[in-house]
């Protein structure tokens, strides 16, 4: 009678699994942000959603899950059409910016198998990490429509959370004049235009901005280049990895002087260097007194050797000779579009007196 007694309670318990196991299957999903959940304004992040099925008997129908990627509004979803990170039968119910809803629309998952979803997004405004989440919903199993869950779904599995930070690039706001493209009352020529480079009226010549390190080898960290402006402005961005630390400023031009600020300057969101207030204000005071208390970087390094001396002279005098106007060239000393006789006495000026670039 035991005997019998135990027999009729493992075959009670065997049904009992059975029929809990019928038809089971159990989709989960994480999220997961690249960078460790860092973007910058303006910059794009993926966010890596897993979805899966545990099973563990049963298939996850196509057309059953419908997961909603919910973000906060420091970031925004691209556009569908720049969401190419889609495995093969996934499509996009809806995309608001903040909120995008996905379907396994032909694509059923089978037990112990997912797929993972790369979604991009952009930094729209600078933000501590904001806690964004995944959750599955279900659809009806035909065409995306709502419906009900799967059996042997487990809820605690429907849902997952993560974070996500928007940092500010630096930006860099700097001030400096071109000795010989200063025209006076801080003002410099168009020297773009006039060497038939656009018709702005604000642009004065293309510059390369670097940031150096603070200690030798003082090694290049940071590159950009930009515009100068005929008031002597030129705002550019490096990276949020170089917020809090000190950086050698340095200026290039294709006919000036390297120029070094005259210190480290620690970046920050918004930095501003002003290089024209003083010739200190480069490294080794090495700036020219354009008008009283007015100082700009020296010009006539043509061949960007450091130096100004006679190894620029060759490249001038034939461009001279020659009589070349309203071309994009080094030679053109004084911005006004030709290279002739009004160029050379800033170049003799220069070369005479040993005019060399000075660096840390």
């Amino acid at each position: 009678m035991k005997q019998l007694k135990l027999i009729m309670l493992f075959c009670i318990g065997a049904v009992f699994i059975a029929s809990k196991s019928n038809g089971q299957a159990n989709p989960f999903i994480n999220v997961l942000p690249s960078n460790s959940g860092i973007v910058e304004v303006g910059s794009t992040i993926d966010i890596v959603v897993t979805i899966g099925n545990t099973g563990p008997v049963s298939t996850i129908a196509q057309a059953k899950l419908r997961p909603i990627i919910q973000i906060p509004t420091s970031v925004t979803f691209l556009s569908n059409a720049q969401q190419s990170g889609l495995p093969a039968g996934w499509t996009i119910i809806s995309n608001t910016g903040s909120q995008l809803r996905l379907c396994n629309s032909t694509d059923p998952i089978a037990k112990n198998t997912s797929r993972t979803i790369t979604l991009k997004a952009q930094g729209v405004t600078a933000a501590p990490a904001q806690t964004f989440s995944g959750n599955i919903n279900f659809g009806n199993g035909t065409t995306c429509a709502a419906g009900t869950s799967v059996s042997g779904d487990l809820t605690i599995d429907n849902s997952a959370l993560s974070t996500i930070r928007v940092v500010a690039p630096v930006t860099l706001n700097l001030n400096a004049f071109l000795q010989g493209y200063y025209s006076g009352a801080n003002t410099m020529a168009t020297a773009l235009a006039n060497q038939g480079v656009g018709s702005s009226t604000t642009n004065v010549d293309s510059v390369t901005v670097e940031l150096h390190g603070a200690a030798s080898p003082y090694a290049l960290a940071y590159s950009v280049k930009g515009v100068l402006q005929t008031n002597g402005s030129l705002s550019c961005t490096f990276p949020y990895e170089a917020t809090g630390n000190g950086y050698y400023i340095v200026i290039k031009h294709r006919n000036s002087v390297e120029t070094w600020s005259a210190d480290t300057v620690t970046m920050s969101s918004s930095t501003s260097y002003n290089f024209t207030t003083a010739a200190n204000k480069a490294y080794g005071d090495n700036q020219v007194e354009l008008e009283p208390n007015v100082f700009g970087i020296y010009s006539g390094d043509m061949n960007q050797d450091g130096f100004v001396d006679v190894s620029d002279y060759p490249a001038f005098d034939y461009d001279a000779s020659i009589g070349v106007y309203a071309e994009y060239v080094a030679t053109d000393l004084n911005g006004d579009g030709f290279v002739d006789v009004s160029d050379y006495p800033l170049f003799d000026l220069n070369s005479s007196v040993g005019v060399y670039a000075i660096l840390p």
